[in-house]
This record gives structure tokens, C-alpha cells and sequence, in this order.
């Protein structure tokens, strides 16, 4: 039986996949779901933690030097909060 960490990382080693569809694959809050993927992100080297960055849908602006992993809630640009949430794979 896989522990809950071990299976983040086999989820993002198959397909790409937000923090918000990981905590409901598990059914278990984003918070628990942030903690573990930041400490799958120190555990799995030599394989490395990619991200798609977040980008607001109202004006496309993209998160790209963002360096924390929960999504932003505002666009620093528009100021709306529309944001799509990065997106993460184990490569």
C-alpha cells in the first residue's frame, strides 16, 4: 500500500494535474495537499517538480517568476481574481 505522498508522485508522473484536483482525487483539503507536494518536490530528485504557471482568465497575464506552488488570488495586472491555477508533473 502506497502512502498518500507516494501517490502524488505517480499521479504527476502520469498525467499533469492541478493542486485543487489532487485534494479531490483524495478528498482531503488543499492545505494537506500544498505540504505534501512541497515536500514530493524535495523528495523526488533526480526527477524534478514542473509547473504550467497560473494565468488569469480575464487577461491572460502568466504567473511565470512565481516561486510558492499555491495559486496566486489576485492578478497583479487586471486586479480581478479569475486565476487558473498552475498545473504540475513529475518529469
Amino acid at each position: 500500500m502506497l502512502t498518500r505522498r507516494e501517490e502524488i508522485v505517480q499521479l504527476l508522473t502520469e498525467r499533469e494535474s492541478s493542486l485543487q484536483a489532487i485534494a479531490n482525487h483524495f478528498r482531503t483539503d488543499l492545505k494537506e495537499i500544498l505540504e505534501d507536494v512541497q515536500h514530493v518536490e524535495q523528495t523526488i530528485r533526480p526527477k524534478k517538480l514542473m509547473r504550467k504557471p497560473a494565468a488569469c482568465k480575464s487577461c491572460g497575464f502568466p504567473f511565470k517568476e512565481r516561486n510558492r506552488i499555491k495559486t496566486p488570488s489576485k492578478c497583479p495586472r487586471c486586479r480581478k481574481e479569475w486565476i487558473q491555477p498552475a498545473l504540475f508533473r513529475i518529469e
